[in-house]
């Protein structure tokens, strides 16, 4: 009887470990969504300043900072945008 509850005692400390483990390894990692721009694309843009990465189609794949979503859009090189800029 003694030795069965040690081992539930052990089982149940290792999973209490280990969920705190992998909850702080996946609060850490922060993911960013990628958007693709839509058809048609925008011919008139608003001002606002809210920076985006954009992906460019070049003849190689690049990522450009525009200073919003509707100016990077605008470029029909554009494949799509995260929010921010471009680190």
């Amino acid at each position: 009887m003694k030795m069965r509850g040690m081992l539930l005692f052990g089982g149940l400390l290792l999973a209490v470990s280990l969920s705190g483990y992998s909850r702080s390894n996946t609060a850490d990692a922060k993911t960013t969504p990628f958007l693709q721009c839509q058809e048609p694309r925008p011919d008139i843009c608003y001002g606002t300043f809210a920076p985006v990465c954009a992906t460019i189609n070049t003849p190689t794949i690049r990522q450009v900072t525009y200073t919003n979503d509707c100016k990077a859009c605008a470029d029909s090189r554009v494949q799509g945008f995260t929010p921010g800029e471009c680190k």
